[in-house]
C-alpha cells in the first residue's frame, strides 16, 4: 500500500514537471495578421485582437516585432509608435484617424497597444512606426471593423 501511494505521487510530480516544460516551450499562437514593414527591416505580428472589433469602444491589441532573417525571438531593443485612420481609397494618407490616444508599453518582449476605438465601420488601416536607434520604418495593417 505505502509503495503505491509512493508511486502515485511520483507520477503526480512527473505530471506537473512536464507540464511545466510543456507551458515553457508551447509555440506561440499564430498572428492574427503577419506582415513586413516597407523596407523588409521587420517582421510586425499582430498577435491578437477582438474578433469582431468594437464599433466607439476602447479595444486592446497585442504586437511583436521580429527581425525577418533571425524570426526566432522577438526584438526587444525596438520602440513603436501606434496610430490608426482610414483613407477612403485616397492613397496612404489617412482622411481622418481615430479618436483617441492609444498607448504603447511593452511587456515580456511583446507590445501592449490600449485605448484603440474605431468610430466607423469599414476597413481601418493600423499604422505601426518601428524605431531601434537611429533606423525607423513603418508598416500598414488592414483591420476591420465591426463585423461589416
Amino acid at each position: 500500500m505505502r509503495g503505491t501511494i509512493v508511486l502515485l505521487l511520483g507520477l503526480i510530480a512527473a505530471s506537473g514537471a512536464i507540464a511545466r516544460l510543456h507551458a515553457q516551450t508551447a509555440p506561440a499562437p499564430a498572428p492574427v495578421v503577419q506582415v513586413l514593414t516597407s523596407d523588409h527591416r521587420y517582421r510586425i505580428d499582430l498577435e491578437s485582437a477582438p474578433d469582431p472589433i468594437p464599433m466607439s469602444k476602447y479595444f486592446t491589441l497585442r504586437l511583436a516585432v521580429f527581425d525577418p532573417r533571425a524570426p526566432a525571438t522577438p526584438l526587444t531593443n525596438v520602440k513603436l509608435d501606434v496610430s490608426a485612420g482610414m483613407t477612403h481609397g485616397a492613397g496612404h494618407e489617412f482622411m481622418h484617424g481615430m479618436q483617441s490616444s492609444p498607448v504603447v508599453r511593452k511587456s515580456k518582449g511583446r507590445f501592449v497597444v490600449r485605448g484603440m476605438m474605431f468610430h466607423m465601420q469599414g476597413t481601418w488601416i493600423l499604422r505601426v512606426r518601428v524605431h531601434q536607434g537611429a533606423v525607423s520604418d513603418t508598416a500598414d495593417l488592414p483591420l476591420q471593423c465591426c463585423g461589416g
